[in-house]
């Protein structure tokens, strides 16, 4: 049995934070780069050439992509025959008031949503989701996601007969319902099955999935697809000023579900889609 101290978690999901603040996916800036060279529209291409430059500058001055630094999200999966010790929440919490002061990230949390609204200050608490195994290797992920594109995202209980062309629809309806304010051009999560609850779980956890890596389910590939040729259709483009690029990309996660169901949720990210796994 391997053992794992939180505190070593804690360390990594720091180092996350800092770096995914200031440096986008190779595969994000290759869907980006590939996107202009197809976009029709000049004013669109100029927009697409901004948030790459933008990018580069980050990474380069070691400064955030985006004023909203968003909240972060972490995901551990240990690995088989392993166990972690320690209080993992604390030690993540820990990490990201550590990455939020040192990386001067701008405080977006606060506590007592309905009431005082007060800001914690320092990002905290994670939002930590512990995953079941993968394999021998344990895996650490970090998302940090903004208000705006967060405030995009939807969910929905759809009729079991609803087929992929409902869920089509549900998609397309809420791009073009929010999606021009959410800092195009988009990636898209979506989540297929499980439960109310859980369908948004597998949208924002689609986020993390690499946009240039294959899939082994040709049907669920073509789906991608076929959502973002449905969504670049719609002509909002990038930075909403028209254009055929207003997504670069979407995964999908399904999973069982109730017989009388079909759960739906989209996370919709904008094109700062800040986001790293590593092994420890």
């Amino acid at each position: 049995m391997r053992v794992i101290e939180a505190s070593k978690l804690g360390e990594a999901v720091e180092s996350l934070c800092l770096e995914i603040s200031t440096t986008l996916p190779r595969d994000v800036l290759d869907a980006l780069a590939d996107f202009r060279g197809r976009e029709r529209s000049e004013q669109g291409r100029s927009v697409l050439d901004m948030i790459i430059e933008n990018a580069l500058v980050a990474s380069t001055e070691g400064v955030p992509l985006c004023q909203d630094t968003g909240v972060f999200t972490v995901y551990i999966a240990p690995g088989e025959d392993t166990a972690i010790s320690g209080d993992i929440q604390a030690e993540a919490s820990a990490a990201v008031a550590r990455a939020t002061e040192r990386g001067r990230l701008r405080a977006s949390v606060v506590s007592s949503p309905l009431d005082e609204r007060r800001n914690t200050g320092d990002n905290t608490p994670a939002f930590v989701e512990l995953e079941a195994p993968r394999g021998k290797a344990t895996t650490i992920g970090v998302l940090a996601k903004g208000g705006g594109s967060e405030m995009a995202s939807r969910s929905a209980m759809l009729l079991p007969g609803s087929g992929w062309e409902g869920v089509r629809e549900f998609v397309l309806g809420v791009v073009a319902l929010v999606g021009a304010r959410s800092c195009p051009p988009l990636v898209l999560g979506l989540g297929v099955g499980g439960t109310f609850d859980r369908a948004a779980a597998l949208a924002k956890r689609a986020l993390m999935e690499p946009l240039d890596s294959p899939k082994g389910d040709r049907r669920t590939a073509t789906r991608e697809e076929d959502l973002v040729a449905a969504v670049n259709r719609l002509g909002i483009g990038p930075g909403a000023l028209g254009g055929t690029t207003t997504c670069i990309g979407a995964r999908i996660i399904e999973a069982p579900c109730h017989l009388a169901s079909l759960p739906v949720a989209l996370s919709v990210n904008c094109h700062s889609l800040r986001r790293k796994v590593m092994e420890i």
